[in-house]
């Protein structure tokens, strides 16, 4: 069994629980790590203190937020070898890690203030979530849980410095009954 050095890796996370009866695992990791899960065909995970390879299967991954992912190993195919591997930190190797360049990812946006171009502050962003390309805001105002559109039309002016976003966001959408 091939192993390889602890030092030469970057921790992304660990793989929750199975998913499915096929042999899926939910992987829960680092949000800043989503780019590097999505181009890396192999993983590592810590197997009694070692760091042990696995390959995507030919599924491979699929996000399912910021933060998780299903994915499809190799040699994973039911439920009871998914469950051997539950609670495995889960590694990739340092030189496969991918940094942003002075981009922002999806999750630098939680925490930012979302003001409406008409009706001012809305509240901070406490999520973001990402349909298939469409991506939504989750803020609280006046109490209810909104999830916001949120596109490069909809985009008035966006301060990382302040981490203050403003948005012509649609008609209605915080009118609450």
């Amino acid at each position: 069994m091939e192993t390889i050095e602890k030092s030469t890796c970057q921790k992304v996370g660990y793989l929750q629980k199975p998913h499915g009866i096929k042999g899926a695992l939910s992987l829960i990791f680092e949000p800043q790590f989503d780019l590097s899960l999505e181009n890396e065909p192999i993983l590592f995970l810590e197997i009694d203190g070692l760091l042990v390879p696995f390959f995507f299967a030919e599924e491979g991954i699929r996000f399912r937020s910021g933060e998780s992912a299903i994915i499809q190993l190799d040699w994973v195919n039911n439920e009871d070898e998914a469950r051997k591997l539950s609670g495995l930190s889960v590694f990739i190797k340092l030189e496969d890690v991918v940094y942003p360049e002075e981009e922002l990812s999806l999750h630098h946006l939680v925490g930012f203030k979302l003001h409406d171009a008409q009706l001012g502050l809305i509240g901070p962003i406490e999520k973001v979530e990402d349909y298939g390309g469409n991506l939504l805001l989750l803020v609280h105002y006046q109490g209810k849980e909104v999830m916001v559109p949120f596109n490069e039309q909809l985009l008035i002016s966006f301060d990382e410095q302040d981490q203050k976003i403003i948005l012509q966001c649609p008609e209605g959408i915080f009118e609450l009954d």
